[in-house]
């Protein structure tokens, strides 16, 4: 697949979509670990859990990616600007940081100050 290069207005477009999958990713995972932990369950079931979880995981991020969005770690996804990435974890309200190729969620900065720099 091609990769897909945002502008910043097209990435807080479609950010609202992204939250909605994640968030709802985020409770079914919840749900389920919350099952994990209060439940006394037999080897076969507890696995099947886990592979639950493994598998709403793969969704979330085959979602993700469907839309030309770099998934980066745990509902963290990176929206490829062309000079780097435009970055959102779960949690953020807005398209708040952005970081180069190189670095990682470790370098973000927001987005504001960068466009003084340029």
């Amino acid at each position: 697949m091609e990769r897909k290069i945002w502008t910043y207005e097209d990435a807080r477009k479609i950010l609202p979509y992204v939250r909605s999958i994640t968030e709802e990713f985020y409770e079914e995972v919840g749900k389920v670990h919350k099952e994990l932990k209060e439940g006394l369950y037999q080897e076969n079931e507890l696995e099947a859990r886990e592979a639950k979880v493994e598998e709403l995981l793969m969704d979330w991020s085959s979602k993700i990616r469907d839309l030309g969005i770099e998934v980066k770690g745990l509902w963290l996804v990176d929206f490829d600007n062309g000079k780097g990435y435009y970055c959102w974890h779960l949690g953020e309200e807005d398209l708040l940081f952005e970081h180069g190729y190189d670095e990682g969620f470790s370098g973000r900065k927001p987005i504001r100050d960068i466009d003084d720099e340029d």
